[in-house]
């Protein structure tokens, strides 16, 4: 038999895991709890907590040591490249309300002109926001903040 997770529920783990290392719950340098453990938690399968786990990689939150564990990071003071800097710019003012629900995120080329990148950095600031679950991306039309973006 096979295991079926809701649509977006690592989302929702990236998001409560999320919280506890920025309330620090899970303070800098703290091991995470282990995939089995996670899994136990939220009644998952293991492949639903890795993508979450991914999610926070990618945002610089955690750290993996091989063979050793996953390890929360203080995001302050981790160097960032610019496509995370620009995806987490636009996330605070997702979060803040300045963009709403439905609205329009400026465009790759609009983003690559307000912080004098290239397009393909401010490709990768997108499709981080999309992998967060805050965008959604409209063939044709362009990333639009999605309707479902927990407050």
């Amino acid at each position: 038999m096979t295991r079926r997770t809701a649509w977006g529920t690592y989302a929702r783990i990236t998001d409560a895991l999320r919280q506890r290392i920025t309330d620090g719950t899970y303070a800098p340098g703290t091991r995470l709890p282990s995939e089995a453990a996670l899994c136990a938690e939220y009644g998952v399968a293991r492949n639903t907590v890795r993508r979450a786990l991914s999610a926070l990689q990618d945002e610089g939150l955690i750290a993996v040591r091989t063979g050793v564990g996953r390890f929360a990071q203080d995001g302050a003071t981790q160097p960032r490249t610019h496509s995370e800097d620009i995806a987490a710019n636009l996330r605070h003012q997702i979060e803040t309300g300045h963009f709403q629900p439905g609205d329009a995120i400026p465009s790759e080329a609009q983003l690559s002109r307000r912080y004098g990148v290239s397009r393909a950095t401010s490709r990768t600031a997108l499709i981080a926001l999309e992998a967060a679950g805050l965008a959604t991306c409209v063939h044709g039309k362009g990333r639009y903040v999605r309707q479902d973006v927990p407050r």
